[in-house]
Parts: C-alpha cells; sequence; structure tokens
C-alpha cells in the first residue's frame, strides 16, 4: 500500500472513532459543557481546598513567607477568593440540579443568591473548624509520640490534612451542596489514603495515626476523643438493593462514642453497632455488633474476646456482609 492509499485508510479508520465515540454520547450521556449546566472541575476544588487550607492554617500549605503586619490583607485576599470559588462552584452544582430530570425548587436568581449564601456561611465557620482542628492536632500530639511539636503535624501529618477538608466539607454537606463536598473528600483521599464521607459526624479531638486505607462511610457517627489507627473500616453490613437503601436513607454504618481506640485492620460494620465509651477495639477484628463501655475486644479465631472488669466472654464472629 502507498502512502496516499495509507493516509486515505487511516483517515477513514479516524472518521468511524470518531463517529462511534459520538454515538456514545448520544446514547449514554454523560458529557459536561454540553449537557445542560456546567459542573464543577476537579482542578477549581483542588484550588479552593488550598485557598481553605491557607486561610486555616496560614504559611502552612503555600510557599512564600507570611508577614503579621500584612495579615488583614492576607485573610481578605484568601477570604474574597474562597467566596468566589464556593459561590461559582455552588451555583454550577445548585443549577445542574434545576436540569431536566431534577426538582427545580430556585430561580435562576435564586440559584446564584443561595450560592452565594453557602459561601458566606462556609466562611463564617472557619473560626468554629479551626478551634476544633487545634484540638484535633493536640490529639495527635498526645496519642503520638513520634510527633515532635504541632507545627509537624500541621506540616505533614497526612491523617490532619484529611481530617481538615473533611470538617470543611462536612459544613457544605450540612447545607446540601451538591457535588462539592464529595469531590474534596475524594481529592484529599487521593493524597492521603483517608476516606472520610463528608456525611459522617465526627466530634474533636479526632486523631488517625497512620491513616492509609482509613474508610469512615456517610452515616457513621464518632464522639469526641476517638483514635483510629490505618485500615480501619467503619462500614455498612450490606450492599444488596441499594436503590431502595439509598431511598430509604436509613443509618448504615456504626455510632463510636467518647475515648474509643480502635486499632489496626479492624472492621466495624451496621447503622445499629454502637461501640460503647471508652471501648478498646484490638486489631484485625470484624464487628457486627454492638460493644459495652469500657471493654477491650480482641480476636481468637474463631471468638471474639470481650473482656470488661466485670467479665469475659467468647462470641463466634458473624461475617455477615
Amino acid at each position: 500500500m502507498n502512502n496516499n492509499n495509507k493516509d486515505k485508510s487511516d483517515l477513514s479508520r479516524l472518521n468511524k472513532v470518531t463517529t462511534a465515540i459520538g454515538d456514545s454520547y448520544a446514547s449514554l450521556g454523560g458529557i459536561n459543557h454540553l449537557e445542560g449546566p456546567n459542573l464543577p472541575s476537579k482542578k477549581e476544588v483542588a484550588l479552593l481546598v488550598k485557598s481553605l487550607s491557607s486561610l486555616l492554617f496560614p504559611g502552612f500549605y503555600e510557599e512564600g513567607d507570611s508577614n503579621r503586619s500584612h495579615l488583614n490583607a492576607y485573610i481578605l485576599a484568601h477570604c474574597t477568593h474562597v467566596l468566589e470559588s464556593v459561590t461559582n462552584l455552588a451555583h454550577k452544582s445548585l443549577k445542574h440540579d434545576c436540569k431536566e430530570g431534577f426538582k427545580c425548587v430556585r430561580s435562576e436568581g435564586d440559584c446564584w443568591s443561595d450560592a452565594s449564601e453557602i459561601a458566606y456561611k462556609l466562611l463564617e465557620e472557619i473560626p468554629v473548624i479551626r478551634e476544633v482542628l487545634c484540638k484535633d492536632i493536640e490529639a495527635a500530639y498526645n496519642g503520638d509520640p513520634a510527633a515532635s511539636n504541632f507545627f509537624e503535624i500541621v506540616l505533614s501529618y497526612p491523617t490532619v490534612q484529611a481530617i481538615m477538608v473533611y470538617r470543611l466539607a462536612h459544613v457544605l454537606s450540612e447545607h446540601k451542596v451538591p457535588f462539592i463536598p464529595r469531590m474534596m473528600s475524594e481529592y484529599i483521599h487521593e493524597k492521603t489514603g483517608v476516606d472520610i464521607h463528608p456525611g459522617a459526624s465526627i466530634g474533636p479531638s479526632f486523631f488517625i495515626d497512620h491513616g492509609t486505607g482509613v474508610v469512615i462511610g456517610s452515616t457513621a457517627v464518632i464522639g469526641s476523643n476517638v483514635k483510629l489507627y490505618q485500615h480501619v473500616t467503619l462500614g455498612a453490613l450490606s450492599l444488596s438493593n441499594v436503590n431502595r437503601i439509598r431511598k430509604d436513607g436509613k443509618k448504615r454504618h456504626p455510632t463510636v462514642e467518647d475515648n474509643v481506640t480502635i486499632y489496626s485492620g479492624a472492621t466495624i460494620l451496621g447503622g445499629d453497632t454502637v461501640i460503647g465509651q471508652g471501648a478498646t477495639i484490638g486489631g484485625n477484628v470484624w464487628l457486627t455488633r454492638s460493644v459495652p463501655p469500657n471493654t477491650a475486644v480482641t480476636f481468637d479465631s474463631p471468638y471474639l474476646i470481650f473482656r470488661s472488669k466485670e467479665k469475659v466472654e467468647k462470641h463466634v464472629i458473624d461475617y455477615q456482609i
């Protein structure tokens, strides 16, 4: 085959590929920018997370020197950027919910006003979030003898960054903002290996040591002064009939009360599962039942050993899923 014939053959083949891909768009949908209102981009969300991080802890997550004499200007600049960014992203997200197939409850003007109000609400929560994060950092310092000081924790602990982004995303989740909270949590999940759904409820003084592989589900409830190690899962019991589960909106993930420690590899499942105050869950434990307060649970195959001051019990592990 000469070059001219090969060029024609390649062009014909490329045209067929182009047509086939275009047909898949027409039949399957899923074209952002072209199919209804524009959606937030991952790049925009990443920039928002970085700006919010700098607002929470100036000088820790950016290059360049901070100057206290210019602090007000610094805060104003970041607040302005966050206000514009969140308003824009929230507007895109809310507007998308009003496209065909979604119940539209806002006019265009209301959509923008609501987005702006959400941005202000997030900014107004920054002092409160900072106060809680300082307790989280203190918990990390008290819980990890390898930590030299608070500055090292803020600068280098990926789990602290994951908790920080969770607390920001949780505020947006509470205001029913579509897309953005989950995009924020997945952005930091990619970077840290810690997967905290923004819908989870987590009290202050929360510390995750090491962190890789930790999963906290959307309806999990965690109290104060709780410590998790790596590869801990607070998950749901079953994924059968997902559409019904989604519609019912029932609590699917465990409740962990105050002052609980959960060691590496533990899997705790179920919306009715409650880990009582002061309990300790050992490594590689599989739990689908509640644990009384001040009880230590360890694994000795095929049993779970429940040990408290009053008694010791053995339970055969129930691998229900």
